[in-house]
């Protein structure tokens, strides 16, 4: 079933910049998908539409049955209650406890005291810092800051995590854990799409990848199964190979 569905996207700024270019992809619930691309590609602004940060100037946008392009304002809060969302820099309050950094969100949903405690200490379980509720982000590492946004990332249950380089900022073993930390949460049914570089994860973990290149979804390969969707410049169609 899909869960993402991206069909004909583009997306223009002003001053005639165009960041995505009749982009089309589908994505299942369940899936562990890697976008790649380099400064400038689309890549950023392709995780920006799936939680409507942006909107597409063409084409459609659904993200777990919401049509992204046409929410208004007040309803945007839905979808995002559907997804979770990592940063390369983390985006902790430096003044509130990891506790509280976590709690944040739940208790702008309205929940109440009891399940924003039971739900907390559970999300820190899940990532290995049970032990860490009342330190605050200058006291942690760098891996434990990442480790604190995925618990603030998955407090909610959402059936999709956005990781936008993740472990940009990391050392190659702290970015070891990281990654095994977003598979086991992919094992649970939580659909991830993360941004990255890191050629090491990419290579070793093989999921499916896309990658954009100056607007365009140029290919998109199924690491398992080794099938490349491909797109020709010069043709402007895309092909199998």
């Amino acid at each position: 079933m899909a869960i993402i569905e991206v069909a004909g996207v583009t997306k223009e700024y002003p001053r005639g910049i165009t960041s995505l270019k009749d982009v089309s992809v589908t994505i299942e619930a369940g899936e562990f998908v890697y976008v790649l691309g380099a400064s400038g590609s689309g890549k950023s602004s392709f995780i920006k539409l799936l939680y409507r940060d942006i909107k597409p100037t063409k084409g459609t946008v659904t993200v777990c049955g919401h049509t992204v392009g046409k929410l208004k304002n007040h309803a945007i809060h839905h979808l995002r209650r559907e997804i979770g969302i990592v940063f390369q820099d983390c985006k902790l309050l430096t003044g509130k406890t990891v506790f509280e950094n976590i709690a944040f969100a739940l208790e702008v949903m309205g929940e109440d005291t009891e399940a924003i405690s039971e739900k907390v200490h559970r999300s820190l379980e899940t990532v290995g810092l049970a032990d860490k509720a009342d330190s605050y982000p200058d006291q942690l590492s760098g891996g434990e800051k990442q480790r604190v946004a995925i618990a603030r990332a998955v407090v909610h249950s959402p059936k999709i995590i956005l990781a936008d380089e993740p472990t940009g900022n990391l050392d190659p073993r702290t970015s070891l854990e990281i990654f095994r930390l977003f598979y086991k949460i992919n094992r649970s049914g939580t659909t991830i799409l993360m941004a990255t570089h890191d050629q090491g994860i990419i290579e070793n973990f093989r999921f499916r990848t896309l990658e954009m290149k100056n607007g365009y979804l140029i290919k998109d390969q199924d690491k398992k199964e080794q099938n490349t969707l491909q797109y020709d410049f010069k043709k402007k169609e895309y092909f199998i190979v």
